[in-house]
């Protein structure tokens, strides 16, 4: 009778026993599940993140390109505008001449009047050249007097339309050119008021990229979190699974020895973490390619400067390709957008070093860099920044290739 009641006992106890571990199972089941969920959706938020962060960046890379071609046409406008200041200079110069010519041809008149004053006398008529005339010895004195004062006449008055000509003809020519000159200083003011927008839309541009940026830190720092998280609940799952199997074992075999359970470890997912991209070094390929790459490269640590293209000075992102091709005799145009053109297409799958890489639509490329083999590329990314090499593995990932 204690016997029986002893086993029953037993068994009560190893029922509840295992019913207990089996309730701490599904408890810790639910907690797996919230985990999961909740790692998902960080995930899946960090998802999005990241494409508003390429969105954001694109829209700084365009802004940035639009910044230094506004540079450039800057730089040209105050060019042709010096140059028009010059022109009208020579103009003023030439208006003088020709007035210093009027007068020099007056005062030759003036002698000449004079002249003919002596040989005559006192005016009878008040007209020096009638009074000339009438002062013939005879008629062929007459007729070759008569004949002095037409060519004389004549001469003057043909010396004084072609520089009266000429000085009309230069004046004409100065206002032209000051009225150009008025067009190209309000074209270039309008240029400087365009990149002063441009500018305050690259600062909020660059602020929202940092924030965006942060935000995907933030989330990646609770995507870890998480799946600490998860990793702990499916551990407590495993163990208590284990228990109750355990338990369950020992219901059924209560009065023998209770064998030991195996249980389960949890199989760690390995992450493998991209290696950063870091300086590239060693061969770029061959040929000029391989110069035109070197020369990029060689570069690195260079200021990010509008409108630039020298290694003394700086790049922006189309200076940099322009110089590095120069350095192996070819030549391109200094704009994103035109090198766009150049070359054949070539699939961003099957790049080799020296291919030109570019951010935007075809014909209206905002960015563009040189890829350096190695799923690496090598570009002045943006103003407060230097020539780098970075990977292709980025969130700023090009749109399409050409191969020069």
């Amino acid at each position: 009778m204690k016997l029986t009641k002893s086993l029953t006992m037993i068994a009560v106890a190893t029922l509840i026993a295992a019913g207990t571990f089996s309730t701490g199972a599904t408890v810790s089941a639910d907690t797996v599940s919230d985990a999961k969920s909740a790692l998902s959706a960080k995930k899946s938020e960090g998802d999005k993140l990241l494409a508003d962060l390429q969105t954001a960046q694109e829209n700084v890379a365009k802004i940035d390109n639009k910044v230094s071609d506004k540079t450039l046409a800057i730089e040209k406008a105050k060019a042709a505008v010096a140059a028009t200041t010059k022109t009208i200079a020579g103009y003023d110069t030439q208006i003088a001449k020709q007035s210093k010519e009027v007068a020099s041809r007056k005062a030759v008149l003036k002698k000449q009047l004079i002249s003919l004053q002596k040989q005559v006398g006192d005016s009878a008529t008040g007209n020096i050249y009638l009074d000339f005339l009438l002062n013939a010895k005879d008629l062929s004195d007459l007729v070759s007097r008569g004949m002095t004062v037409n060519k004389l006449n004549q001469a003057n008055k043909d010396a004084l339309d072609a520089v009266k000509e000429a000085k009309a003809k230069v004046t004409t020519l100065k206002a032209d050119q000051v009225a150009k000159k008025t067009e190209l200083v309000a074209t270039e003011n309008q240029l400087v008021a365009d990149k002063t927008d441009l500018t305050k839309l690259q600062a909020q541009a660059k602020k929202e990229s940092a924030a965006l940026d942060k935000k995907l830190a933030d989330n990646k720092d609770a995507v870890a979190k998480l799946q600490a998280k998860l990793t702990s609940a499916t551990a407590q799952a495993a163990t208590l699974a284990a228990a109750a199997a355990k338990a369950k074992t020992t219901a059924k075999a209560a009065a023998t020895t209770i064998q030991k359970a195996t249980t389960t470890g949890n199989t760690a997912t390995k992450t493998t973490t991209p290696k950063p991209a870091g300086n590239v070094s060693g061969s770029y390929g061959s040929g000029s390619y391989s110069s035109m790459v070197s020369a990029a490269v060689s570069m690195v640590g260079r200021p990010y400067v509008y409108a630039a293209a020298s290694p003394s000075v700086g790049f922006d992102c189309s200076g940099l390709v322009m110089w590095a091709a120069s350095q192996v005799g070819i030549s391109l145009p200094h704009q994103a957008a035109q090198q766009g053109n150049y070359g054949s297409e070539v699939s961003l799958s099957s790049l080799q070093p020296g291919d030109l890489l570019f951010w935007g639509s075809r014909g209206a490329a905002y960015h563009v860099a040189i890829y350096v083999g190695g799923g690496q590329y090598v570009h002045a990314p943006r103003p407060g920044e230097s020539v780098r090499v970075v990977s292709l593995a980025g969130t700023f990932t090009p749109s399409f290739a050409r191969r020069l």
